[in-house]
């Protein structure tokens, strides 16, 4: 069984840097391109640090013995950087790579402690695991596996709309595949945090195994329904962008803008935007735009027109001799070109079309 295990963690550890050099040979330009390939590099480091455990060397540079230590905070940075690329239609900003702070700051720690105190670096894994005192790198390791928990369990809930109360089921595949990374993630850093504190050699072979062979799968399966995996991610994209406004009470936000449109006739401000009605709702301008886009079917232009040209057509129909252009100006249209063009995409016809059609108007 051992011998089983020493095999699959060697090829582990290479199917992630071949799967790494894959991802920046075909990935290339792609969004989160660069930290999935880092993501992948990084796994196959653990699982070289698995192995060297299960066979015994150590590296003479003690500093290199533990240089698992920093890739367990590079993980969670990397995939949880790839994972917002990947879920977002826009660019998300590097942000002066902060994802990376924690892996720089135990770089850093851990070249002082090789300059300053290198006796503090001299107990390898193997010793630890035999029984030896916890070492301060260690320690550091136990903090990355809780920031590593932590990041996901943070990515859980902020997916939660996703991942729990997602409206929309043609995404339902692929919130399945996002929840499984999510928890994935979880379990392996929550193995290498029981294994260390119980130095329990099989947790951290069986951790490293159970990475790759996700690994593994998750690439045959993209393989086998390149296409089906290549439609999931718009849906689950939408999903993504119509989860900012699931957590609205969003029959609270229906009511208040009935209220605001049909009670208080807002849309007959002439300076109403998507910005001031959304200040009005008390919520963000692009929860406002989505909640508009996603449950209503139409831009905010179109939504406020159709309030204006509602109410001209039973001004119409009350005043049939009133100035069209001065009913336009009533209900808020700033122009008679807005006026007549919102109009007639509504209607299919011309304003003044429309008032010989209920019998009794004039031209504008």
């Amino acid at each position: 069984m051992f011998e089983f295990f020493g095999s699959w963690l060697q090829f582990g550890a290479w199917y992630h840097f071949i799967l790494g050099i894959g991802i920046l040979v075909k990935e290339k330009g792609s969004k989160g391109f660069p930290f999935a390939m880092i993501a992948a590099f990084s796994g196959g480091i653990l699982i070289v640090y698995a192995y060297r455990l299960y066979a015994g060397f150590e590296f003479e540079t003690a500093i290199l013995n533990h240089g698992y230590v920093p890739i367990i905070f590079l993980i969670p940075g990397s995939m949880q950087y790839t994972i917002e690329q990947f879920l977002s239609s826009e660019p998300i900003p590097l942000g002066g790579l902060k994802r990376l702070y924690p892996t720089f700051f135990v770089v850093l720690i851990l070249f002082l402690l090789q300059w300053a105190t290198p006796h503090l670096l001299l107990q390898s894994m193997n010793q630890s695991f035999a029984g030896a005192p916890f070492s301060i790198p260690e320690m550091i390791s136990a903090v990355g596996c809780v920031y590593w928990v932590g990041t996901f369990v943070w990515m859980i809930y902020q997916y939660r709309m996703i991942l729990y109360r997602n409206p929309n089921q043609e995404a339902k595949l692929g919130v399945q595949i996002l929840g499984m990374i999510l928890k994935g993630n979880i379990t392996f850093a929550s193995f290498i945090f029981i294994s260390t504190f119980l130095r329990w050699h099989t947790g951290i072979y069986f951790t490293a195994g159970l990475a790759t062979l996700m690994a593994v799968v998750a690439f045959i399966g993209t393989e086998i329904n390149h296409q089906l995996f290549k439609d999931l991610l718009p849906e689950l994209r939408q999903s993504y962008r119509t989860s900012r406004i699931l957590n609205l009470n969003l029959e609270k936000l229906k009511l208040d803008l009935d209220t605001l449109l049909k009670v208080n006739f807002v849309y007959r401000e002439e300076d109403l935007n998507l910005a001031n009605l959304a200040e009005k709702l008390g919520i963000k301008d692009y929860q406002l735009s989505e909640y508009i886009n996603a449950y209503l079917g139409m831009n905010f232009n179109r939504f406020v027109n159709e309030y204006r040209i509602a109410e001209i057509c039973q001004l119409i129909e009350k005043e049939p001799k009133a100035n069209l252009l001065s009913l336009a100006y009533q209900v808020g249209f700033n122009s008679k070109a807005n006026f007549n063009l919102a109009f007639k995409s509504l209607k299919k016809m011309s304003p003044s079309d429309y008032a010989k059609s209920v019998g009794k108007g004039q031209p504008t």
